[in-house]
């Protein structure tokens, strides 16, 4: 027998909690510095990248916003952060506009110089939530959130504030690079809180619905559980890692690695850590045990198993698929008029059948659409422009005027009853169609699309109705690559941040 090649080690990317650079911290830092070298290399010794959330600006300027707390370091800790072994940080938090938008984008300029690479930040607002993709393989990208809105100039420079945006862009970006690893840094969640909130626990289902390979959370500076959907990992929140907040849980920290292989998560690692004076130390036998109840989750979907440095973290169940197709979509919406009550939309899978139904809920009244066919796509959007809100349905199927099978697009209008009528149940558009978007516009609302070109090319169409159904008006770009047609898809309509 010939030899055989040995594989390659997965990828491990590694994340921790809070960085704050100011306040007691440097002085906490000039202390312990060497110790944290020391456990820097403990931590980080396989791994490729390393991402933690920067919490302050980084400038020699002060422009304070008001708030009750403001945050300022010196653009020197940069080139400190890089020689103790991060790689990105994120910038999309409720901090890092506290000095104001020129000290935001000195912060990247200095992170640029530092070879630090700035997440969720972008330097022109119109561009939004980009992701960013990690070493000169591409296998993994990273989209770093935050929740919350500072009311400050720049924000829009930030990833963050409208979810259902970043939901459809990682849905956008899996569907056209579905061999990519994507996980999702969040800053969110209330701080202080032992658990997340039950609208937390959504949001994490629907980006992994959308395709995230892991979840991750930063702000509420103490542990949170960690838990497991569909056989991806969700770790709430990491805790601090480098913070001057002393005693009790905050001082208890976590790091969670993860090992990536062929555009998923193959193990998932917790590294228990504690704070002393503000600076990280592997955690000892007592923070130990008081940060296993921590991480344990109230839906039992997870189990640690101990290891010499930590816990592997094991779903408790074999991941169901929703769909026998690789679909990366959120399965509900509400559909909301310029008038009248709100209808719920949500996606039922059957798995005998291997088909979806449609269940519209208006107040008491529910109405069911079967589909006899997968679903790539579910959104809504006034595309017949009549001032009432249509539901657009992606199915992966066969018509009776095109014998292939393959992705197309579907308009249904709701009526007064509450029932889902057919509009339009198109054949095919000019190219192959991957996705689909409705976009408001001067003259009312268009819907673009990415098609693939027969050369093997990209595309991205804008198509108007007219009369009875949807038709071409005109290609935004042509003969694009993946990256670039994710881009103009993305950026067109609306800023979507």
């Amino acid at each position: 027998m010939g030899c055989r090649p040995t594989p390659p080690p997965p990828l491990r990317v590694s994340f921790v909690g809070d960085v704050l650079l100011a306040r007691a911290v440097p002085a906490a830092l000039a202390r312990d510095s060497a110790a944290l070298r020391r456990t820097a290399r403990q931590l980080w010794a396989g791994s490729r990248y390393v991402v933690g959330n920067l919490e302050c600006p980084l400038t020699d300027t002060a422009r304070p916003v008001h708030k009750a707390f403001v945050f300022q370091a010196k653009p020197k800790w940069a080139g400190w952060l890089r020689s103790l072994g991060f790689t990105h940080l994120s910038l999309a938090n409720n901090h890092t506009l506290d000095q104001r938008l020129p000290g935001l984008r000195t912060t990247a300029r200095t992170l640029r110089a530092a070879r630090l690479g700035a997440l969720g930040y972008q330097p022109d607002s119109l561009a939004g939530c980009l992701p960013t993709v990690l070493g000169s393989d591409s296998s993994v990208v990273v989209f770093a959130y935050s929740a919350y809105s500072q009311q400050t100039a720049g924000e829009g420079c930030q990833c963050g504030r409208d979810f259902a945006a970043l939901c459809e862009r990682v849905a956008t970006y899996k569907t056209l690079f579905p061999e990519r690893a994507v996980l999702v840094y969040l800053h969110w969640g209330t701080e202080y809180a032992a658990r997340p909130s039950a609208d937390q626990r959504q949001q994490a289902h629907d980006l992994v619905d959308a395709g995230a390979a892991a979840v991750v959370g930063a702000h509420p500076h103490v542990v949170q559980p960690v838990a497991f959907y569909r056989g991806r990992p969700i770790v709430y929140s990491l805790g601090n890692f480098l913070f001057d907040q002393r005693g009790g849980v905050a001082a208890l920290a976590a790091q969670v690695d993860f090992d990536l292989k062929n555009g998923r998560v193959a193990a998932t690692f917790i590294r228990p850590l504690r704070l002393v004076g503000a600076v990280p130390q592997l955690a000892d036998a007592a923070a130990r045990r008081a940060l296993a109840q921590r991480l344990q989750p109230a839906d039992g979907s997870a189990r640690l198993v101990e290891q010499p440095t930590g816990w592997l973290v094991r779903p408790t169940a074999l991941p169901t698929p929703a769909d026998s197709l690789p679909t990366y979509l959120v399965p509900h919406l509400t559909i909301t008029g310029p008038a009248g009550p709100r209808t719920a939309v949500r996606l039922r899978y059957l798995p005998h059948w291997r088909q979806y139904q449609v269940r519209a809920r208006t107040g008491d009244t529910e109405s069911v659409l079967p589909l006899g066919f997968p679903v790539y796509r579910l959104t809504q959007g006034d595309v017949d422009n009549d001032g009432r809100p249509d539901l657009l349905i992606g199915p992966v199927k066969r018509t009776p005027l095109d014998a292939a099978v393959r992705r197309r697009l579907f308009v249904y209008s709701l009526d007064s009853a509450g029932r889902l009528r057919p509009r339009w149940r198109g054949s095919r558009l000019m190219f192959k169609l991957l996705y689909f978007k409705v976009v408001p516009d001067s003259n009312g609302s268009s819907v673009l699309t990415i098609e693939q070109e027969p050369g093997g090319s990209y595309c991205v169409g804008r198509y108007v109705w007219q009369g009875f159904g949807l038709a071409l008006d005109k290609f935004r770009a042509r003969r694009l690559s993946r990256a670039a047609a994710y881009q103009v898809f993305v950026q067109a309509g609306p800023a979507a941040h």
